[in-house]
């Protein structure tokens, strides 16, 4: 290889590692570990390793898995991101990568620059060929991370894998069905056409998702609305019932105190009961700072009470936390459905119902108590005439896993404890 091609596969190695690099850090941007100017020793490294493969003349596909394998321990490098959504990325681009050498290479064909074998040797038509593929990755990279990156969280792994390889195992057949050494002007436009074809079939499956993605948005969205309408509701309630007790109390207790000079003690005391039982009842909103939380715990205690089960929380919230509210009122929803159930079915006459979150240190504690006949603990069962549903203990269980917690159920002496830690940054 002359001094002149070496400069030039340098230079097309060194746009590649640039595009590379370009890509991950615009689509991982919030999660990237270190300074901005540490992505130009990560682009030297990336060029390095493409240009060494490219130099010795490696097999196409040796090259393409040396690429990914290099982007995918540089992207677990540099960004604090899953090992699936890295892979998945990194898988993403090598697509992208061979759908521009396919269709630079068909274009160039169909313009007469010669026949792909000769565009993969040395000459005019193969930098010009290096210069349109390296655009048209520039451009398919920038549409993927910039569609990508607000549903990243939305697409479920099983069609992150067809999104990847249905196009990918298309494009490998495409070029074994057409491109070879000697390709007809009519075939060159019916590859070019599918190529195109594939790409936006690609992007009507990324729509569809979006599409599907937002209406469960937008369901989830109207159900907060909802609960949190209701929320208010109470809390206005109650507020309404706490300024009325802050006006009548001193009059209430101005009168107590006249029957305990009177001699009418157990007047005073019944009239004293009263009023406590007055405030203990106005007294039941919950309040975290997270509205959605607030909602859930509040309609929760409001159908205890029409239930007559008492209900008590305990709340501990001193600073902002970050958790995922869905995730979080799931938990929370369905401990509290499962001690309401667990109380109301219980033989004894002292029913209750408790909730208690305290958040410290960076963790947050949900431990949930209610009485209960016996249970066992550890073999919760799908019963609808047992403690909870097995499906609300799973969905608990699953949430606490997610959220990447810890979880324990224990019954003892009449009482049920559900205790959830999580730990959060």
């Amino acid at each position: 290889m002359e001094l002149s091609d070496i400069i030039i596969e340098s230079a097309n190695s060194l746009c590649e590692a640039g595009i590379i690099v370009f890509y991950l850090y615009h689509i991982m941007k919030q999660k990237y570990r270190y300074w901005l100017w540490c992505l130009i020793p990560a682009a030297a490294v990336m060029f390095g390793v493409i240009n060494c493969v490219t130099l010795f003349k490696a097999n196409a596909w040796v090259n393409i898995g040396i690429t990914l394998a290099s982007m995918i321990v540089m992207s677990l490098i540099m960004f604090e991101s899953r090992v699936r959504d890295v892979i998945f990325y990194c898988l993403l681009f090598v697509i992208a990568v061979i759908a521009s050498e396919a269709l630079a290479m068909g274009a160039l064909t169909l313009l007469n620059f010669g026949t792909p074998n000769e565009l993969l040797n040395m000459g005019m038509g193969r930098i010009i060929g290096m210069a349109c593929s390296k655009l048209f990755c520039f451009w398919i990279a920038m549409y993927i991370s910039e569609y990508l990156r607000p549903k990243q969280r939305e697409i479920p792994f099983k069609n992150w894998l067809l999104i990847i390889f249905v196009p990918l195992l298309s494009l490998i057949i495409l070029n074994g069905i057409f491109v070879s050494d000697k390709l007809a002007p009519r075939e060159t436009i019916v590859y070019l056409i599918s190529v195109a074809g594939i790409f936006l079939l690609n992007v009507f499956v990324f729509d569809f998702f979006d599409t599907y993605s937002n209406t469960i948005k937008l369901q989830l969205m109207e159900q907060r609305l909802k609960s949190e309408e209701e929320n208010y509701k109470l809390i206005e309630e109650k507020y309404s019932e706490i300024r009325q007790l802050k006006h009548d109390i001193s009059n209430q207790l101005s009168a107590a105190r006249i029957m305990f000079g009177q001699g009418e003690s157990p007047q005073a005391m019944a009239h004293l009961d009263k009023l406590y039982s007055s405030v203990m009842s106005a007294g039941g909103v919950c309040y975290t700072g997270i509205s959605s939380v607030d909602a859930i715990v509040n309609m929760k205690w409001e159908r205890s009470r029409l239930l007559d089960l008492p209900f008590s929380c305990k709340v501990v919230f001193p600073d902002e936390m970050h958790i995922d509210e869905l995730l979080l009122c799931r938990i929370i929803a369905n401990l509290l459905d499962n001690a309401i159930e667990g109380a109301e079915s219980a033989s004894t006459d002292d029913k209750f119902v408790y909730i208690s979150l305290i958040q410290n240190n960076n963790k947050l504690r949900i431990c949930v108590m209610n009485s209960s006949d016996e249970v066992d603990a550890d073999h919760l069962k799908t019963t609808k005439s047992g403690y909870g549903h097995g499906i609300g203990v799973s969905s608990v269980k699953e949430a606490v896993k997610q959220l990447d917690g810890i979880f324990s159920f224990k019954w003892d002496k009449g009482i049920f404890t559900a205790d959830v830690l999580i730990a959060y940054k």
